[in-house]
């Protein structure tokens, strides 16, 4: 059989003419030069190294590239005289991707739920809120997060973007005791309720039956349900009273005046053909109401402590008189002696307490004030589920805000630190989620006994999301005891807390400088070690021109003063 012979193809050559143009051009310099230059030295290389030279001979001062071992040599070209010793890593295959190649970015971004910020690595966008990781995510179990930063540096701006896509999103967002306030621009933007509670701003009824009372007429059809919900209410009015009286007397009720109390409110609540005061859900009694009660001690009080005679009433009531008499007058009765100014409307996206024009120097008045929000807020969401499982109202989850986390703790004492103990547990039943905030651990670690303490600092092991902001190295010591950080997270949180260099010009006017950390934050989820996900707080425009994340107003109003006098001298 006949073959033929196939020739190999010849290398393209330039002709004369074009390598006289390439030679005018490299000699003009500049990147065309280069470029000519380039393949003038391929040309070269492809005829021969005698065609080389007489390249070069032919165009005096023109430099060629020229082919060598390690590549070609020359302007334009690119050579590696000396191989330099590798670097060689032993390590498992679970590792060998990081090792190899170190730059990669250890922790994803999922597009899941409220837009925070943009990755600091990557800059991609960063999306979390604990309702959506737990709902529609599954990256964390409990919809609890920790928020844990010093002051100053962008915490609360956090949480307002959080609060923002929880009411875009349909869940109403519930700050039960603003103490700065720091959310009540925001909630009048959106259309909110803002309660103000204080000396002469507000009153809350603690005997009230609230939002979850309010629902015993519309569940009538149901006996079981009404019986159930209506006990509920009372405990509710049991407990919150009791808890009044422990915060005066700083001391705990006795089991036979949590009984007084409980008996009273029935009687209060009895029609006057049974032989009670004809007190109704719409026109409730007040703490002056139930003192009258006890004091006039009626046949089933007498019974309740086991009086015999008037002088064993008496003797067994006077204590507690004196406590609900404290609970009338002075301090406490100008904001529990009274009905309530404004219930909780849940209908709202979103609903305050600003409770900061209440003093500093009162932190028992605060501390009570706090303990009432919270049991009317939590009976307001649990009149919602009610509603909800009767078939009267559409299925509703809630977004439960504790900014300044410190000072509840420090001002409700255990009271409130049981209250939030369980609502960490409980998350997914209520049906809330819940964000803490806090500035330090030591915070948590202030409390008056051990107990409380531990149940605080409980607190942070259980949030299933954690997010940490410029802090101190001692502080995330002590984090290690729930979680781990690698010493490149390490470098990185401590160095956000860092100050700006010490120097320069003063800022102009209106401009307030900010430290380097503000608005970084690296949010971490599950304790094995997982890398966090480091990301920066952006603000939209509409946040901008709103100014609802500007809570340094009263120092942007000095700072304008000052400007004022200078312009003046």
């Amino acid at each position: 059989m006949a073959t033929t012979d196939k020739k190999k193809p010849q290398p393209k050559l330039l002709t004369e003419e074009e390598r006289s143009e390439l030679a005018h051009i490299a000699e003009r310099g500049g990147l065309k030069g280069a470029n000519a230059r380039a393949k003038l030295g391929r040309d070269a290389a492809r005829r021969g190294d005698n065609t080389t030279s007489s390249a070069a001979a032919e165009w005096p001062g023109l430099r060629l590239l020229r082919r060598g071992p390690r590549g070609y040599r020359g302007a334009g070209g690119g050579t590696q005289p000396v191989v330099p010793l590798q670097t060689e890593y032993r390590t498992t295959n679970a590792q060998v991707a990081g090792a190899v190649y170190p730059w990669t970015v250890g922790a994803g971004a999922p597009l899941v739920g409220t837009p925070v910020g943009k990755h600091l690595t990557t800059g991609a966008p960063v999306c979390f809120d604990p309702l959506n990781w737990q709902v529609r995510g599954g990256f964390i179990t409990a919809a609890v997060c920790f928020i844990l930063a010093l002051n100053g540096y962008g915490k609360s701006s956090l949480v307002r973007r959080m609060v923002l896509g929880s009411i875009a999103q349909g869940s109403p967002a519930l700050i039960l005791g603003d103490t700065k306030p720091d959310y009540v621009d925001l909630v009048e933007e959106v259309g909110g309720q803002v309660i103000r509670l204080g000396y002469g701003t507000g009153t809350l009824n603690p005997l009230a039956v609230g939002a979850l009372g309010a629902v015993l007429p519309q569940i009538g059809h149901d006996p079981e349900l009404y019986r159930r919900v209506a006990a509920d209410v009372r405990a509710r009015q049991v407990l919150q009273t009791c808890g009044l009286v422990e915060l005066v007397r700083r001391e705990p009720v006795a089991d036979y005046e949590e009984t007084l109390i409980a008996t009273g409110l029935d009687l209060l609540y009895t029609p006057q053909s049974d032989g009670g005061y004809g007190f109704t859900p719409d026109q409730a009694p007040i703490i002056a109401d139930l003192a009258d009660v006890v004091a006039a001690g009626a046949a089933p009080l007498r019974d309740a402590v086991a009086a015999v005679t008037d002088d064993e009433y008496r003797s067994s009531s006077r204590r507690l008189l004196q406590s609900l008499r404290a609970l009338i007058r002075g301090r406490f009765g100008e904001i529990f002696n009274g009905q309530t100014s404004e219930p909780l409307d849940l209908g709202r996206p979103a609903v305050c307490v600003d409770i900061s024009q209440i003093p500093e120097s009162e932190p028992l008045l605060l501390a009570a004030v706090l303990m009432t929000c919270w049991s009317d807020g939590l009976g307001a969401v649990e009149a919602a589920h009610v509603l909800a499982d009767a078939g009267l109202a559409p299925k509703r989850t809630f977004s439960v805000v504790m900014d300044e986390m410190w000072r509840v703790i420090r001002a409700g004492g255990a009271g409130m630190v049981d209250r939030i103990d369980a609502l960490t547990r409980l998350s997914r039943t209520v049906g809330v989620s819940l964000t803490m905030i806090s500035h330090s651990v030591k915070d948590l670690e202030s409390l008056g006994s051990e107990a409380d303490v531990k149940k605080a600092l409980g607190f942070i092991e259980r949030a299933r999301a954690k997010i940490l902001g410029p802090l101190p190295p001692e502080e995330l010591d002590r984090l290690t005891a729930v979680m781990s950080f690698s010493a490149t997270e390490r470098a990185m949180i401590t160095s956000w807390a860092s100050t700006e260099a010490l120097s320069g010009p003063a800022p102009r006017s209106g401009e307030r400088p900010l430290p380097p950390g503000t608005g970084k934050f690296l949010l971490k989820v599950g304790e094995s070690g997982q890398p966090g996900i480091p990301f920066q707080v952006v603000f939209t425009d509409a946040e901008r021109s709103t100014q609802i994340h500007n809570t340094n107003k009263r120092f942007s109003d000095v700072g304008r003063a000052r400007q004022a006098v200078l312009r003046s001298v």
